[in-house]
């Protein structure tokens, strides 16, 4: 027991801190339109600084996320060009102009599109073309078009739980690098939006050392389990 103190008649003990290692949730919102512009002129591939450096991350659960309609979106080539069919020669939207705005129209809107975020991507997906080549930890997130015309509103009970857990965590993470492409995109294509930009809201799972939940008590406990 610690030791009891008599203070104007009434017994009192100093409190113990414990310490413990504790898991602690942290919510971030993103939004595209916070990039450098002058360095990532689209936002369907460009670098984005955290507001702080998160360490020790244990999970990141992607909450809800909102994108504009992809019938309004384009696609472009990382290397500056507008972005080429998968096939040489042959236009996977037919009907619609590679690299001109839109890159979609209603009827060619693709009925879902992923996310990647450089060194975070945790889900694997099979290649085109019953290709055997393994695509591994090439997601982060997937995201589905319901309705061609309207904006993409994803939450936790619309869609599939996504859930990233990292083993062991992540010692660092100050900045995420972005991009968006539909299934079968080539490497060095992503998907934008020319005028609109899109945003997500992030909780991320970090493991802090803190004490628990009475250390502000006074207590004649010495310990506690």
């Amino acid at each position: 027991m610690n030791r009891g103190y008599d203070y104007n008649g009434v017994q009192v003990a100093p409190s113990k801190p414990v310490q413990k290692l504790v898991k602690r949730t942290r919510i971030l919102y993103i939004d595209s339109g916070d990039r450098d512009a002058a360095f990532f002129p689209n936002n369907g591939s460009f670098v984005l600084y955290l507001p702080r450096t998160y360490e020790r991350v244990t999970s990141i659960n992607i909450k809800e996320a909102q994108f504009p309609s992809v019938s309004t979106a384009d696609a472009w080539n990382l290397l500056g060009s507008p972005a080429t069919p998968v096939i040489p020669g042959v236009n996977p939207y037919p009907g619609v102009a590679i690299g001109s705005p839109p890159f979609y129209d209603s009827s060619t809107t693709p009925d879902y599109f992923f996310m990647e975020i450089r060194g975070l991507n945790m889900a694997d997906e099979t290649a085109p073309g019953a290709d055997r080549a393994a695509l591994t930890n090439s997601v982060f997130g997937k995201f589905v078009s319901y309705i061609n015309t309207e904006p993409i509103i994803y939450n936790e009970s619309s869609s599939a739980h996504q859930n990233i857990h990292f083993y062991p965590a992540l010692t660092k993470i100050d900045r995420f690098e972005i991009k968006l492409r539909t299934h079968g995109m080539a490497p060095t294509q992503y998907l934008f939006w020319p005028s609109l930009n899109w945003s997500m809201t992030l909780e991320i799972e970090t493991l802090e050392n803190a004490f628990d939940d009475f250390s502000s008590l006074e207590t004649r406990i010495g310990t506690r389990g």
